[in-house]
C-alpha cells in the first residue's frame, strides 16, 4: 500500500505540475516535503551555520546548505540561463520559492553568506 501512495504522490508532484510546490495539495506537498521547521528551529540552525570564505573562482564553503525562509533543503535550479561563455543560474526553495543561491558572472554565491541583509540576494 505504501508503494502506491508514493508513487501517487511523486506523479501528482512532478508530472502533474512540474515539481512547482505551491500549486500542490499540502498532503503531497508535506510527504515530498517532509514537515516544516518551527521558527525557533530555523533560527538555532541559522546561528550554527559557519560560512568559510574562499578564493575568488570557488565558492564559499557552507556548513550546512537550506533555504534561510523556511529550513527546506529540497531546492531547484534554474540551469544556465544564458549562452556558453556567460553564467546565469538562479536556485530557489521548493517549499517558499526564496532565492537560495545563484550565480550571475561570478562565483557562486549562497544567501546564508549574507545575514546582515537578512539572507536576501538582489
Amino acid at each position: 500500500m505504501k508503494q502506491t501512495n508514493e508513487m501517487r504522490h511523486i506523479r501528482y508532484f512532478f508530472y502533474k505540475h512540474g515539481a512547482n510546490a505551491q500549486q500542490v495539495s499540502r498532503k503531497t506537498k508535506k510527504y515530498i516535503l517532509g514537515p516544516k521547521m518551527t521558527k525557533r528551529a530555523l533560527k538555532e540552525r541559522l546561528s550554527a551555520v559557519i560560512v568559510t570564505k574562499s578564493k575568488y573562482p570557488e565558492p564559499a564553503d557552507i556548513s550546512d546548505e537550506f533555504c534561510p525562509n523556511c529550513g527546506c533543503e529540497s531546492s531547484k535550479t534554474t540551469g544556465n540561463m544564458a549562452e556558453y561563455p556567460e553564467v546565469w543560474v538562479k536556485e530557489t526553495c521548493l517549499r517558499c520559492g526564496f532565492l537560495v543561491g545563484m550565480a550571475d558572472n561570478s562565483s557562486w554565491d549562497y544567501a546564508l553568506e549574507h545575514p546582515e541583509e537578512n539572507y536576501r540576494l538582489d
